[in-house]
């Protein structure tokens, strides 16, 4: 009687960050690659928009009027669209690295580290663009010679500044942690084991 030597299947155990990972990069990274979309078109119409607008909004009694208030953001038109471009740009590319983190390809590090670069690059120029855009605006109520209360402006810069502060806090957090999770020991060693 002949015995049949046993047989060992070894299951190579796999870890399910990537998966994970790949599929919220790219979730995230088409809701940023419609977001700098509608920026472009919403960017590009400002013009047309805001010369309609100010024709039916009635001019505020004592206050800036909405052509003033239109005027400055025009001035902003160019540097918004080509924000709205690069965000655009930069969200393709958390699409593809999201995507090649899911098959487990060693250039998604790459890939995602430097959307994370990119990506914080735009943040702080986003970021001086709307304190820009903040500092327009204001101007234009001062020029309008509104009879607003100076408490009230101050308190319209302070929530101003705050909104763009956590909208930089906000813009930041994903790219922080694609950058602090790859540089692990961990996972860089995994990452660097695939083809």
């Amino acid at each position: 009687m002949t015995e049949t030597p046993p047989t060992f299947t070894t299951a190579i155990q796999t870890t399910q960050w990537p998966k994970t990972l790949g599929i919220i990069s790219i979730v995230f990274g088409a809701f940023g690659a419609m977001a700098g979309f509608c920026g472009v078109i919403g960017s590009a119409a400002l013009g047309p928009i805001s010369e309609a607008m100010a024709k039916f909004m009635p001019a505020n009694k004592g206050g800036p009027s909405p052509a003033d208030t239109f005027e400055a953001l025009q001035k902003m038109q160019g540097w918004m669209i080509a924000n709205s471009v690069l965000t655009t740009l930069v969200a393709i590319l958390l699409i593809v690295g999201g995507a090649k983190l899911i098959k487990r390809q060693v250039q998604c590090r790459m890939m995602l580290l430097s959307w994370a670069a990119l990506k914080i690059l735009l943040a702080v120029i986003g970021s001086v663009l709307g304190y820009f855009s903040l500092q327009d605006q204001m101007a234009a109520i001062e020029k309008s010679g509104a009879s607003t209360p100076a408490m009230s402006q101050s308190a319209t810069k302070l929530m101003g500044l705050f909104s763009m502060g956590f909208g930089f806090l906000w813009a930041i957090a994903g790219a922080v942690f694609i950058i602090i999770w790859f540089k692990r020991e961990k996972i860089r060693g995994e990452v660097s084991s695939w083809m």
